[in-house]
């Protein structure tokens, strides 16, 4: 056999040879084969040791580190007394002799090994591991070695790693906090030496103690010293062995902290410093003894904030100091703020000038952002606390001033010229868009605490710039030819386009104000109001009237401005017609009410009535058209000639964008179908009437489908959405309002549900109008609904027109089930059901693009819908739709990872459940207290089918249909004792709670942690007793990797308890130490004694 001194000889041409870049992967793989056989060899772990001791070969070294690792970790409980010694004491001794020599990698590598056996072994067998720690870190020559030993302890030695049991973990939390007072201690100092070193090297003068005048001495960062020269180094200017310890130590006072990640140790040392004391801010429950300490921290923060704002250079701070020193802010005033607000040594009203201060001299976006969320956050606050809300008057007015000054191109010209306006984010905002509306929430925010003042600090500049718009009309010239703006110089222009961009901004800030305006205060501050709906529709039907955006102007930026501020006082009075829905209640005010109707309809249904004009324009236009006709709902206003004459042309809109079309016809609908308020004689007949006849002339494309030969499903299918998804937003629209307005609404469309049925019949679409509205007639009426569902339809297999259906009835059963009627519904679900064959669903699902699945989903969903209905007709279909659903639809799914239609499938079945339980259990209240526990179960095969469906998605990797089904088990507990059932409790109860133990073991469902837990107390609940002495038992023998005494062990842990809380704990308890018995049971060698 080979020597040591040989071994490694071959060892270190080996691995030189593996990481040559002239090397193959044929050979690698061939050496690869050789190391692992080697160090797979009982004692390689020896000839480790050697090697680390005599080769300065890196790649030897790690590979050493590494063989031994396994052996630490996955054979340490099996390795004699003196080899463990042995170990440990050769590992440590490396360290020392070689931490300031070799790289940090291998350094970082021992210290890990050494801890790796403390975590094992400390302090039982291994009790002077952290004394040797602490005497490392105050050693000088070993402070960088004791600082990583620090820190690797607390990141190892709290992590929830798997091979440890509960108590163990415990154990070594409890021994870590034993030590953190002294540790604590001993890195003031630390840092309090570099601070020191700092100064001496700033300067001659000697500084005056470190402590001097500061209370709580002993806190890690608790004295001005202390705080400004970490929180100021924010550029590293220590020297390189002063930069090293400080960063070292922040790293560790940041994780003992937290108990978290550790950060990267290549930032900065005020960048460090900055996290450990956040970690400390992140603490909410602070005892009344620290307040003190608390008090001195932000006292220091206040005199860094107030440095940095001194430089006067934030662009030249490190980025990442900065997003710190923000966080540090959100967090004191998220979390801290109500300690101190009152108390008198702590300036409240110096710290926001000094946040305000710093808000404003972000030199990036995102920096300000996160200074808006601190004084959203201040804001919020103060919202909870309105009685201290007159200290903070002036500093609010401040902010919203400042703000408005950003947002304006008056102001800040540069720097809003480089927002992009153009480029969509995942919010389908630019840049420019999502600037201003952070800008405006904040203020809107502000105006919550300071109504009026916030308004008229937007209200004075917005009505300047107002001024100037309005006397654009002087500065056109016009000929027979065209319109022109005269204002031709570029540095008008440049002004002018200024003054647009600002206007438009200013008026979106103007429409936010509303709230402020209604309500109890309507009448108080009308005057105000008034005079700006007054203004907004002047500037409306003034732009409309001119037309402004058609005039030829020098600069081609200045056409998007004009369209831009037309837009956005539409988008205004939208808002603001809020405030005109209560007007019309306040007496006296009626010709001033009509008055502004007038001025909205003359401002928006010309433009929407005229082709060629900018998109931007019909989109605003149309929102403030739907929102007169939804929210304020004038009376009669179909009689309106302009409106009646969009009536007209209702069908003709396809020159508008599909948004704005479509809100056009909604609008025309609403009109129509809601009541006016205040109005006695609604004229329901007449409404009746102009609704059939819009609808008519809207759908005449649909209708005709009716009496032509069977279309293409592509020719169809933008015909058919079109004209569904308009009556589906009526039917979703009408869904809260009252009898009449969903009665007439079903009246004008109750044909399209009919009609839904019938393409390609070749009787006459009119005559079943009349049969359907025939009310002499009721006979007639039910036999033609009959004989078109009968014929049901050409497009069957087109999944897309399929689509489209199935959501059109879905949105009408769940808004016009009354109107409908049981007969209609009931024909209609069992004509679906016939249609949708086990071959139709397997085609449907298997079809390429989802649309199949998503026809099945509707369908699935229809069904929901039915099942939760009470009347006795629907009863009938229980046993077809659970046929459908188990016979049909789940042996599709049911070894699919995650198919589009599960989700739905299982609601169906939650829905049966839950609202058709006597289906299964038909007994009355009397007749089973007279049976006493003899438990009557009808359809008994098919309850059990379907909850063995849900146990079979309890064993899939699909978090999202596990959390459904529990959910839907624990409320068919809840409402129907599920768990506490006797057929439940015999054949599937024990089945249950093995399969969510086994989830809760494999951590195949980590998210859903705590509700796993909660379904098995509820589960156990039904017999603690059992549960303990049965179940317990038997799921232990059941499960591998265990031996008797590590049964035993868990059994006996598991107490009796019959608490939430207490059992959550045992469960825990047993989950983590099976799975750490299992871990060291299957590292440990064949034949090893288990302890």
């Amino acid at each position: 056999m080979a020597s040591d001194s040989e071994s490694l000889a071959a060892l270190e041409i080996l691995m030189n040879e593996f990481f040559a870049p002239q090397t193959s992967n044929d050979r690698k793989r061939e050496i690869e084969s050789l190391l692992h056989n080697f160090s797979s060899q009982q004692g390689a772990w020896k000839h480790c040791l050697y090697f680390m001791s005599n080769s300065s070969n890196h790649f030897v070294c790690m590979y050493s580190l590494t063989t031994i690792e396994k052996i630490i970790t996955k054979q340490w409980l099996g390795l004699m007394w003196e080899d463990r010694a042995q170990l440990k004491a050769t590992l440590y001794q490396l360290a020392l002799e070689h931490h300031q020599t070799a790289p940090n990698f291998i350094r970082n590598k021992l210290v890990k090994l050494v801890v790796d056996i403390a975590r094992l072994d400390w302090p039982h067998f291994y009790p002077d591991f952290f004394t040797n720690i602490l005497q490392l870190i105050q050693n000088s020559e070993t402070t960088v070695l004791g600082l990583v030993f620090l820190q690797t302890a607390s990141e190892e030695l709290v992590c929830p790693w798997e091979d440890l049991s509960v108590s163990r973990k415990e154990e070594l939390r409890r021994l870590l906090l034993a030590h953190i007072p002294q540790v604590f201690s001993i890195l003031t100092a630390l840092l309090e030496r570099v601070a020191q070193k700092q100064r001496h090297g700033v300067t001659a003068t000697p500084p005056p103690s470190p402590t001097h005048g500061q209370p709580n001495s002993t806190s890690p960062v608790h004295s001005g010293s202390l705080l400004s020269s970490m929180f100021g180094s924010s550029r590293c200017s220590l020297e390189n062995d002063s930069d090293s310890i400080a960063s070292l130590t922040l790293q560790a006072l940041a994780h003992l902290f937290s108990w978290s990640s550790p950060r990267d140790e290549g930032q900065c040392v005020g960048t460090l410093a900055m996290a450990a004391v956040n970690e400390i801010m992140y603490k909410n429950c602070v005892p009344s003894s620290c307040e003190e300490f608390l008090l001195n921290l932000f006292q220091q923060a206040l005199h860094l904030l107030h440095n940095l704002l001194q430089s006067g250079h934030l662009d030249q701070i490190d980025e990442t100091y900065l997003e710190k020193v923000t966080e540090f802010l959100r967090l004191f005033v998220g979390l801290h703020l109500r300690r101190l607000e009152n108390n008198s040594r702590f300036p409240i009203l110096e710290f926001l000038t000094l946040l305000f201060k710093y808000t404003f001299q972000q030199t990036n976006l995102e920096g300000y952002y996160n200074c808006l969320d601190v004084w959203t956050i201040f804001l919020e606050h103060l919202q909870t606390h309105k009685a201290s809300i007159e200290r903070y008057n002036d500093a609010l007015v401040s902010l919203v001033g400042q703000i408005l000054r950003k947002t304006q191109f008056k102001y800040n010209q540069a720097q809003l010229e480089e927002l992009d306006d153009e480029s969509l984010d995942d919010d389908k905002q630019t840049e420019w868009q999502n600037f201003l509306r952070q800008n405006i929430e904040v203020i809107a925010k502000v105006a919550e605490l300071l109504p009026m003042d916030t308004y008229n600090q937007v209200y004075e500049p917005w009505k300047e710039s107002v001024m100037v718009y309005m006397r654009l009309e002087r500065a056109l010239e016009e000929n027979e030819d065209c319109r022109k703006l005269v204002v031709t110089a570029e540095h008008e222009c440049l002004r002018l386009h200024c003054l647009l961009r600002d206007l438009s901004s200013l008026t979106q800030a103007v429409g936010r104000m509303y709230p402020h305006f209604i309500g109890e205060v309507l009448a108080a501050r009308f005057s105000h109001s008034q005079k700006l709906m007054t203004q907004l529709t002047a500037m409306a039907t003034y732009a409309s009237r001119l037309q402004l955006h058609h005039i030829q102007v020098s600069a081609g930026v200045l056409t998007s401005d004009l369209v831009e501020v037309h837009a956005q006082v539409l988008a205004a009075m939208k808002a603001w017609c809020h405030w005109l829905a209560q007007m019309h209640s306040e007496a006296g005010l009626k010709h001033m009410y009509n008055q502004f109707i007038i001025d909205i309809v003359d401002a928006t249904v010309p433009l929407l009535a005229k082709q060629g004009e900018p998109a931007k324009l019909y989109h605003s236009a149309a929102h403030l058209l739907a929102s007169l006709t939804m929210t304020v709902r004038p009376a009669r206003l179909w009689e309106v000639e302009s409106v009646r004459d969009l009536y007209r042309k209702a069908a003709s809109l396809s020159y508008l964008p599909s948004e704005s079309q479509r809100l056009v016809k909604r609008a025309l609908c609403c009109t129509l179908l809601l009541p006016c308020a205040g109005l006695a004689d609604q004229g329901w007949d007449q409404r009746q009437k102009l609704l059939a006849a819009l609808l008519e002339s809207l759908t005449i494309d649909f209708r005709q489908l009716q009496h032509s030969s069977p279309v293409s499903p592509q020719a169809a299918c933008p015909v058919i959405t079109s004209t569904l998804t308009l009556l589906n937003d009526l039917v979703t629209g009408m869904q809260s309002e009252g009898s009449n307005t969903r009665q007439l609404l079903y009246s004008a469309i109750q044909v399209f549900y009919i009609f839904v049925f019938s393409f390609g019949i070749s009787s006459s679409f009119y005559y079943v109008y009349y049969c359907c509205y025939d009310d002499d007639d009721d006979d007639d009426d039910e036999m033609n609904i009959y004989q078109t569902l009968s014929m049901f339809p050409t497009y069957v297999h087109s999944p897309s027109v399929c689509e489209v259906i199935l959501d059109f009835f879905l949105t009408a059963f769940g808004g016009l089930q009354q109107q409908l009627g049981a007969s209609f519904t009931e024909t209609t679900v069992q004509t679906f059901l016939d249609v949708f064959t086990r071959e139709h669903l397997s085609s449907s699902l298997g079809q390429e693009g989802g649309a199949g699945a998503r026809v099945v989903d509707k369908f699935l969903q229809l069904l929901q819908l039915v099942m939760a209905e009470p009347g006795h007709q629907f009863k009938r279909f229980v046993p077809s739709t659970i046929t459908l659903c188990l016979d049909h639809v789940y042996p599709l799914v049911a070894e699919t990872p995650s198919p589009d239609i599960k989700p739905s499938l299982f609601a169906l079945l939650h829905a049966i459940l839950m609202h058709k339980w006597q289906y299964f259990y038909r007994s009355s209240l009397l007749q089973t207290m007279n049976q006493m526990g003899n438990e009557t179960v009808e359809h008994r095969e098919e309850f059990i089918k379907i909850l063995q469906a849900y146990g079979q998605s309890l064993l899939q990797p699909d978090i999202n249909i596990f959390g459904q089904n529990l959910r839907s088990l624990e409320q068919l507990n809840s409402k129907w004792k599920l768990y506490h059932k006797h057929l439940f409790g015999e054949e599937l109860l024990s089945q249950f709670v093995t399969v969510l133990l086994h989830s809760l073991i494999h951590k195949s469902h980590a998210l859903l942690e705590e509700e796993i837990t909660v379904a098995i107390y509820h589960m156990a609940a039904v017999n603690f007793k059992a549960f303990q002495s049965d179940f317990l038992p038997q799921f232990l023998r059941s499960t591998e990797g265990l031996d008797d005494g590590q049964r035993s062990i868990l059994q006996r842990n598991f107490k009796d308890d019959v608490d939430l809380p207490s059992f959550t704990q045992n469960v825990q308890r047993l989950v983590n130490d099976l799975r750490c018995y299992r871990l060291c049971n299957y590292s440990l060698p064949a034949g090893s004694i288990k302890l």
